[in-house]
C-alpha cells in the first residue's frame, strides 16, 4: 500500500504553497482518491496519473477542500489518456449521509450533459457517478472503514464528518479526517499493533474560539508511543524553526508513504 498526497494544506491554502489535503491511496487493485478537493485534478496532473486511472473516490466530509468531484468527474467522461473521451463512471465511496447528499449537489452542475452520441440530455448524476454506500466497504484490493469524528459540532447540529481506517490484509493506517481534537480514539488506534501509521490533521496557531480543527498544542499532549506514529497533515506548511517533537514527520505535497 503507498499514500502520496496531493496537497497537505487547508481550505485557505495559497495554491503556490500547497493543494488541500487528498492523497491517492495505491492498493492492490488500483488507485483510490481520498477526497477530491478543487485542487484535486491538477495535482494529479502534475502527478502525472490521469483522472480516469483513479478507480474510485472515498470521502471524508463535506466541504469544498474534501468534496468537490466534479472537475475529477469531467476530465473522467471527456477525456482519457488515449485522447478520445472515456466516458467514464466516477464510484463515491461512503456513508449515506456524504454520498447521498453529495450527489444532489452535484445535479445542478452535471445532470444535464452531452452524452457518447453528442446529445444533450438529462441523468447525468446517475450516468456519470455510482453511489457505493456503506461504513465499510473494500475497493482497489483494501478494506475501508469509516468512523465517525466530532468537526462541526454544537449543541443541536453535528456534521457528517468521518476518519477512515484502511487496511490492505497486512498493513492498516488510520486517516483522521478533519476533527477537533479526540485522543480517546487516536490512542486506541495507535495501541493496536497492525496500525502502522497514523495521518492526523493538524493547525500550528493557537487555537481560536469556535474552532473546528486540531492544532498541534493539543497533539503535543499525546503519548510518546502514540506521537511515534503521527504523520501530520492539513498543516499547510510547518512553520519555520518548529520541532516536530516525537512525531513522526509532517506531509508534503507529492509526498509518498509506502507500506
Amino acid at each position: 500500500m503507498q499514500v502520496t498526497f496531493l496537497g497537505s494544506g487547508g481550505a485557505l491554502c495559497d495554491h503556490r504553497v500547497n493543494y488541500q489535503n487528498n492523497a491517492l491511496i495505491e492498493g492492490p487493485g488500483g488507485l483510490l482518491l481520498l477526497d477530491c478537493g478543487t485542487t484535486a485534478a491538477q495535482s494529479l496532473r502534475e502527478l502525472g496519473v490521469h483522472a480516469c486511472a483513479v478507480d474510485a473516490v472515498a470521502l471524508t466530509h463535506l466541504h469544498g477542500d474534501h468534496a468537490s468531484p466534479e472537475q475529477l468527474i469531467w476530465e473522467r467522461t471527456y477525456s482519457s489518456p488515449a485522447g478520445p473521451p472515456a466516458f467514464a463512471r466516477t464510484p463515491l465511496l461512503g456513508p449515506a449521509d456524504l454520498i447521498q447528499p453529495l450527489r444532489a449537489s452535484l445535479a445542478p452542475f452535471i445532470d444535464i450533459f452531452s452524452d457518447e452520441r453528442g446529445e444533450a440530455r438529462e441523468g447525468g448524476v446517475d450516468a456519470l457517478t455510482e453511489a457505493v454506500i456503506g461504513a465499510e466497504l473494500e475497493r482497489c484490493g483494501l478494506r475501508l472503514r469509516w468512523f465517525r469524528v466530532p468537526h462541526v459540532r454544537g449543541v443541536a447540529v453535528d456534521k457528517a464528518a468521518y476518519g477512515v481506517e484502511i487496511s490492505d490484509g497486512r498493513s492498516t493506517i488510520v486517516w483522521s479526517g478533519d476533527t477537533t481534537f479526540s485522543p480517546g480514539w487516536v490512542c486506541a488506534q495507535a495501541a493496536r499493533p497492525e496500525v502502522v501509521q497514523i495521518f492526523h490533521e493538524c493547525m500550528f496557531h493557537p487555537p481560536f474560539f469556535g474552532t473546528v480543527h486540531t492544532h498541534y498544542s493539543e497533539l503535543q499532549t499525546l503519548p510518546a508511543d502514540v506521537r511515534e506514529k503521527v504523520v501530520l497533515m492539513h498543516h499547510t506548511a510547518v512553520p519555520a524553526g518548529e520541532e516536530l517533537r516525537g512525531f513522526a514527520g509532517a506531509a508534503q505535497r507529492h509526498q509518498s508513504f509506502r507500506f
